[in-house]
């Protein structure tokens, strides 16, 4: 199936409101320590952290290639009274300015794609960060339950149940960090549905 599908229906007619994620808790208690202003949700979904970031005083951009996502995002930020600029674009074909945020935010949202599209992501991601801006990413790594499972498409990176996930090691990620001035890089896990979610995590200063 085509992603982009596969995404249109995940979020077609759900209403379900989602508590924000623990990562982007600790990113934004990271990013009150500088002076930070503008956040990019990459990857938004219907956007729960994307509302916890503007609740909390942030100037958010919320990206996502679903349609049906952003518009249940809309509704959301028009109930609570918050402004979120949400924008459809794929994550490979971004179109902003270089130096355009002080944070960019990537929630499992960069481990979809294969290893040249990845290095051509990251290094635009660079580029559009301020000088001494932080980008916090969190992808699956390759610990996880699901890893191996499915069509291998390359390394790391496999078809199962028409959701294709590139999985990434902590080497990985921090080589494709290799332009940032500081990287904190660490491995976390959780369960979800009875079986091990494994993740990679890393901050980033530009």
């Amino acid at each position: 199936m085509n992603q982009k599908k596969l995404w249109q229906r995940k979020w077609k007619n759900d209403p379900s409101e989602l508590p924000p994620n623990n990562f982007a808790h600790r990113a934004y208690k990271i990013a009150q320590q500088g002076k930070h202003k503008t956040l990019l949700d990459l990857g938004s979904g219907k956007g729960q952290d994307a509302l916890f970031f503007a609740k909390n005083d942030l100037s958010v951009t919320a990206v996502d290639f679903s349609d049906n996502a952003l518009q249940l995002l809309d509704k959301m930020a028009a109930i609570k009274n918050l402004k979120i600029k949400t924008i459809q674009q794929s994550i490979d074909d971004l179109h902003f300015k270089d130096s355009s945020f002080d944070i960019i935010y990537a929630h499992l949202s960069l481990h979809y794609f294969p290893d040249k599209q990845t290095t051509k992501i990251f290094n635009q991601l660079y580029k559009m960060l301020k000088k001494d801006g932080l980008l916090f990413v969190k992808c699956k790594s390759t610990d996880d339950a699901y890893y191996g499972r499915g069509t291998e498409i390359e390394d790391d990176m496999f078809s199962f149940r028409d959701h294709k996930r590139h999985f990434f090691s902590k080497e990985y990620l921090q080589q494709k960090l290799a332009k940032f001035s500081s990287v904190q890089v660490k491995k976390t896990s959780s369960t979800y549905k009875n079986y091990k979610s494994s993740f990679v995590e890393a901050i980033a200063k530009k």
